[in-house]
């Protein structure tokens, strides 16, 4: 095993060296063109070893410091206009399979998954800048860790739908308590929690009682907004108030919807 592990170590410092062309291993997880370069130099030496494997290896390797200063280009790109939809997808990948940024764009199925999300909000943005963001952010500590972590025994499932969808089929959303998160391409909208958010976000969508919210949906109609649900178990200390409460209060903060008072 352990001969295993010296070997692909390796071959991916060999393989990076000889494909990263001036840029970081960040910049080779991320860019398509460098990370195709990049594992097919690895897959040359070791074809059965997944894309997945690999790119864990280097980000634990740029982890332990083991390629020292090797970046001479640096990325001048200014992320502003969509640092949002970078947030909003890193930030619902991390919920969903908890797991950081770095190590989701290690898999391909992630790493497209979070394409998804992000170009969805920021359509005209191209997916390398997207994920150039996200990890910005991450570098920046503005994707630190949240409550999510402390809530394990609630056996929280993530659940995304558009809002259109909803409003056409309401019952795509569980009777059980839970916290609901509505965003747009402009960003967060507004977080609240319910005993059950199956009969709270349907009064949302019918007139909300938050009059910014409700005049938000009246002035740009439901479409191209989503919504997104972390949804816990009814035997699980969620049914208590307070309890959802302070996960909602963290995500508020954390978050920063335009809608909601800060906790």
């Amino acid at each position: 095993m352990a001969k295993d592990i010296k070997k692909i170590t390796d071959i991916v410092k060999q393989a990076f060296l000889e494909t990263h062309k001036g840029y970081s291993t960040d910049e080779v997880i991320i860019c398509d063109k460098l990370n195709s370069a990049f594992i097919e130099n690895c897959k040359k030496q070791l074809p059965s070893v997944s894309d997945e494997a690999f790119n864990r290896r280097l980000l634990s390797l740029r982890k332990q410091g083991k390629f020292g200063r090797v970046a001479i280009k640096q990325d001048r790109n200014n992320h502003d206009d969509y640092y949002h939809a970078s947030e909003i997808a890193a930030r619902l990948i991390y919920d969903k399979y908890h797991t950081t940024t770095d190590s989701a764009f290690c898999k391909p199925e992630l790493k497209k998954e979070f394409d998804s999300i992000a170009q969805s909000i920021a359509p005209n943005v191209h997916v390398y800048l997207l994920r150039k963001a996200a990890l910005k952010l991450r570098k920046n500590r503005q994707l630190r860790p949240e409550i999510v972590p402390r809530v394990a025994s609630w056996h929280k499932r993530v659940l995304k739908f558009s809002v259109e969808d909803v409003v056409r089929n309401p019952t795509l959303i569980p009777r059980q308590p839970g916290i609901y998160i509505f965003w747009d391409a402009s960003g967060y909208l507004y977080i609240g929690e319910s005993e059950d958010i199956y009969s709270r976000v349907k009064k949302h969508l019918d007139h909300s009682d938050r009059k910014s919210l409700a005049h938000y949906f009246w002035e740009n109609g439901f479409t191209n907004i989503s919504i997104e649900l972390h949804v816990f178990d009814p035997n699980s200390d969620a049914v208590r108030k307070i309890s959802r409460q302070a996960y909602e209060s963290n995500l508020i903060e954390v978050r920063q919807p335009k809608f909601n008072v800060r906790p």
